[in-house]
């Protein structure tokens, strides 16, 4: 099925608020009490202070639209509150109602909105709870409607970018699946000091596969990471280390080693490799405890045997370890016999 979502523009709005009447009177009006659809109209439908929020931008609107066709809708009343997502009953279970909720978390997420909240009618109850919406009070009945208060707390976002590297303008959050050949971007972040050892950290306790094993920092750049390159990579790398360890790189003592991609059940993903050099005691970190529970100062043979042996996460997520301890162990060797002869000097 070929349709879009997009934000709504004012000639949108009108019949996007039609298509929610009469989803409305055929799916949910029948276990609410008579008055419940007038009081509908009134509130929403024919309500020109509503309208004009939505005509206006002023509160978000997205459609579904299927050519020219409206065939779902979804908006917000401007504090982060979910009032109506209607799909055309001739489209339901094709997916849309998700493509219309991710797509505002989204937006109200970068829009500031750390909690999203809905009034679920009884029969949207079920796709609130499989989206991840958690009930926060029983079962209400007010004004002729029955209504469930759900709350969601969204994930980070990311930008989605096209297979060679460009933003597309759109955003996935965190842990939901991304369409084909839509990309998000994860740094690697590798620190080596003065004696040509390397940074690296222990991973928190939390239930995953990778618990407890020691890794270098690493993690997604999120919209909103600053553009001091196009896509953000080096503002996420500066900042996962900041937020994981504590520590402030200097971007011009770093350089980017390598990209290459990986796919996944949930999508496919640019990896940016990037090698600072950095000086510091481990007593001057401060580190991330909810990510970080140990860090230490260790050669590039020390994080081979600890690969091999398993206290190191896998050899296979570092797929390049070899080529980048090869330049980068040649090269600090270099520096430090040049220190070496000039002291002896």
């Amino acid at each position: 099925m070929n349709y879009i979502i997009r934000k709504a523009v004012p000639d949108d709005v009108r019949p996007a608020l039609d298509l929610a009447l009469r989803v409305f009177v055929e799916f949910e009006a029948p276990v609410y009490e008579p008055g419940a659809i007038n009081r509908f109209r009134t509130d929403c439908i024919d309500n020109l202070i509503y309208i004009e929020n939505y005509i206006s931008g002023k509160n978000l609107m997205y459609i579904a639209a299927d050519n020219k066709k409206i065939i779902g809708m979804v908006n917000e009343n401007g504090n982060g509150h979910i009032s109506m997502l209607f799909v055309d009953a001739a489209y339901h279970r094709h997916g849309i109602a998700t493509k219309l909720m991710e797509r505002i978390v989204c937006e109200l997420k970068l829009a500031g909105f750390d909690i999203i909240t809905v009034n679920s009618s009884p029969y949207a109850l079920p796709f609130y709870r499989s989206f991840g919406f958690k009930p926060t009070d029983t079962k209400q009945k007010k004004d002729g409607f029955i209504f469930t208060p759900m709350s969601y707390i969204p994930n980070e976002i990311w930008d989605i970018l096209d297979k060679v590297g460009n933003k597309t303008g759109r955003y996935c959050e965190r842990g939901r699946k991304m369409a084909e050949d839509d990309y998000n971007l994860i740094v690697h972040v590798w620190k080596y000091n003065s004696k040509g050892e390397w940074l690296i950290d222990k991973r928190t306790a939390r239930g995953i596969d990778l618990d407890n094993k020691w890794e270098t920092t690493g993690g997604a750049a999120v919209s909103g990471d600053s553009s001091l390159t196009d896509d953000g990579s080096l503002a996420a790398a500066l900042r996962e280390a900041k937020e994981e360890l504590g520590i402030k790189l200097d971007p011009a003592a770093g350089v980017m080693f390598k990209r290459y991609t990986n796919h996944g059940s949930r999508g496919s993903w640019f990896v940016d490799v990037w090698v600072f050099k950095h000086d510091c005691s481990i007593n001057d970190l401060h580190m991330q405890k909810s990510e970080v529970c140990g860090a230490k100062w260790v050669s590039s043979q020390t994080i081979l045997e600890m690969m091999a042996s398993g206290d190191f996460v896998k050899k296979e997520l570092y797929p390049y370890f070899d080529d980048m301890i090869g330049k980068f162990d040649t090269c600090i060797n270099r520096a430090l016999t040049m220190t070496e002869q000039k002291n002896e000097k």
